[in-house]
Formats: C-alpha cells, sequence, structure tokens
C-alpha cells in the first residue's frame, strides 16, 4: 500500500512592530475538517435562530388574535343589546302606526308587508373574517341581517308615516272629532276591556271599557270635540257625562266625583269635564271610559294614542 503524505499549506504572516515574517504550517486535511465544523456551525445556529424567530412570531400573532377575539366579543354583546333595542322600538312605532291609520281611515298594514323580507342568501361581510371563530361570524351575520332587516323597516316606517299625515292633513276636522287622547293624564290603566271577574259579585262578566286608576278629584278630558248629550247620575256607573262627536262615535265616562259640563254643551278636545271619582257601583276611585262607534262599545286602546 502506497501512502500518500497529508498536504502542508504555510502560511505567512508579519506580527505588529516585528520585521521579520513568521510562519505557520497547516495539515490540508485539518483546514478542511476546520471549515466544514464552521460551517455546519453557522448552519445549525441560523436554523436555530430562524425556528426559534418563527415560533416567537407565532407567539406573537396568536397573543394579537386572542386580544381581537375578547374586543369582538365584548363588541357583539353591545352590539347585541342595541339591535334588540331597536328592535322594541320597531315594533313600538308599529302598533302606533295601528291607531294612526285608524284615525287617518287606511287599511290596517298587512303583517307579511311589515316583515320587510327579501330574497336570497346574500353576501356577509362577517365571511371575510377569517381570523375570528366559526361561532363570531355566525352572530356577526346574524346581527348584520337584523340590522339589515330594522333598516328596511324603519324606511317602510318614514314611508307609512308620510301617507299616514299626507291622509290626516286632509282629514283634520275629523281627527279632532275622533277620540284619541287619554281621558287622565295620570294614572293607570287597572282593568282592561275584554272578559273578567267582576270585583262586585265575583262573576265573569264582560267589561265594554277602560277603568282609570286615579286620585280622587283628578282632571278629566274630553278625548275629541263634540257635543255633551248627557250629564247626569245612573245608578250603577254614578255620575256620567257622555258625549257625541260625529262620525259614529260617542263617549262615555262613567263613576266621576264632579260633572263640570251640561247636557247641550259644545267641548273641545281636552277640555275639562269633571272629575275622578268612586260614584255608583265601584270598590275604589277610578274613571271608567267607553268609546262607542255607530252604536257598539269598541276598545277604547284601539283608539288611544297618547300613553
Amino acid at each position: 500500500m502506497i501512502r500518500i503524505p497529508d498536504r502542508i499549506l504555510t502560511f505567512l504572516y508579519l506580527p505588529e512592530g516585528s520585521n521579520e515574517p513568521r510562519t505557520f504550517r497547516v495539515r490540508r486535511n485539518a483546514l478542511a475538517a476546520l471549515a466544514a465544523v464552521v460551517t455546519i456551525s453557522l448552519g445549525v445556529s441560523g436554523w436555530v435562530v430562524l425556528h426559534y424567530s418563527s415560533r416567537l412570531m407565532d407567539a406573537y400573532t396568536v397573543e394579537a388574535l386572542e386580544t381581537q377575539n375578547s374586543e369582538l366579543k365584548s363588541e357583539l354583546a353591545a352590539l347585541g343589546t342595541e339591535v334588540e333595542t331597536l328592535r322594541r322600538q320597531v315594533a313600538q312605532n308599529f302598533d302606533f302606526q295601528k291607531k294612526a291609520r285608524i284615525l287617518a281611515n287606511m287599511d290596517e298594514l298587512d303583517e307579511d308587508v311589515a316583515q320587510v323580507g327579501v330574497g336570497g342568501t346574500g353576501f356577509s361581510s362577517a365571511q371575510l373574517l377569517t381570523s375570528v371563530g366559526p361561532e363570531e361570524r355566525a352572530r356577526l351575520a346574524e346581527a348584520r341581517r337584523d340590522i339589515d332587516k330594522l333598516l328596511r323597516q324603519a324606511r317602510l316606517q318614514k314611508t307609512d308615516y308620510e301617507s299616514i299625515l299626507g291622509e290626516l292633513e286632509g282629514a283634520n276636522e275629523k281627527l279632532r272629532t275622533t277620540p284619541s287622547l287619554r281621558p287622565v293624564n295620570v294614572g293607570f290603566v287597572s282593568s282592561r276591556f275584554g272578559w273578567r271577574m267582576d270585583p262586585m259579585s265575583g262573576r265573569r262578566t264582560m267589561h265594554r271599557g277602560l277603568d282609570f286608576s286615579a286620585r280622587l278629584g283628578t282632571p278629566v278630558y274630553a278625548t275629541a270635540d263634540g257635543v255633551v248629550t248627557f250629564s247626569g247620575v245612573w245608578r250603577t256607573y254614578g255620575n256620567v257625562v257622555e258625549i257625541s262627536h260625529g262620525g259614529g262615535f260617542v263617549t262615555r265616562f262613567a263613576h266621576m266625583q264632579r260633572r263640570l259640563v251640561q247636557k247641550g254643551q259644545r267641548v273641545t278636545r281636552g277640555d275639562v269635564i269633571g272629575r275622578v271619582g268612586s260614584t255608583g257601583r265601584s270598590t275604589f276611585s277610578h274613571l271608567h271610559y267607553e268609546i262607542e262607534k255607530d252604536g257598539e262599545r269598541v276598545d277604547p286602546t284601539r283608539f288611544v294614542l297618547a300613553d
């Protein structure tokens, strides 16, 4: 076997402050091994640095997403509360419109129209939020649909109000002679129109008016322009005032403490016609209020706009 001697590399260098050059020798194989070790070490160190940097960026990204999701959940909860408030307000507006349409002699708004439905699934901006979970995206999409519907209903209500006002402007006289005020401006409704247990007999009877519970002496107001057709005493109703308004409308006020108008007297909407009492067949101070339309007693809540 022939042995090939390692090649030796000689390096010449001049030390600082010396005039004589010096040399050192290194085997070529040893230098190559050293270079390989240095290269591998640099590669491993670079991989470690890159891997750590990537993990660190992932940690920062996760933390940022968790913060974003927490803020988004808080905003969703607040948005849900606001949507529910808007939904109640829209419902109250529709209830008011029903009464206003009666005064304007307009047909009741169709329930299907009030729902302002639209076709197709549509595209929600929530679908773009890929950084949030499916539950949050679903809640965002639902909130967006609710808001879109409420906006459409608000536009419908605005248009309907304009139609109602247009009808009422051309029928102002009819409005003033249509009962639409509360007969008392304080107190609360203690018994509504319809079947109930009679407080005196305990039997199920038909209550054909509204009972407003209020303190003795509370003013009672005419709910529309008209002429007093009766001012006297009934055995069961006590002190009673009855007003004819024309157009088939008659209002009746019972159990009053005092009557302040006489038969044949013309009254104007908002005039004081008596005081709340407990006369006749009564267990507490209140006003019994009735509305007749074409000879039939109807639910006064259909006409009372001022709450």
